[in-house]
């Protein structure tokens, strides 16, 4: 019994590291767009004049269904995902 309950535990703690190590964090960033595709996604540049960092076929929220291209929007990245949210005046 004892044994089984040091097994439990040695799991539980490495589940909780293993859950522990992924960052939950969101990050904002500002973009350009480059162009707004007729599917509900736009193409934008992340990167400045010296160093381009294009992104094509981010989706975005309802807010931004009136962005073209030039306009400054805010790209909130979580993960591995990329999401339009806002357009910026």
């Amino acid at each position: 019994m004892a044994l089984r309950a040091l097994g439990r535990a040695a799991a539980g703690s490495a589940a909780k590291a293993g859950a522990d190590s992924q960052s939950p964090s969101l990050v904002r960033r500002l973009a350009t767009v480059s162009r707004a595709n007729g599917d509900g996604t736009l193409d934008v540049d992340l990167g400045t004049a010296a160093v381009p960092l294009p992104m094509a076929g981010l989706r975005m929220t309802t807010a931004c269904a009136g962005a073209k291209a030039g306009d400054r929007v805010l790209v909130d990245t979580q993960g591995r995902t990329s999401v339009v949210t806002g357009i910026l005046a």
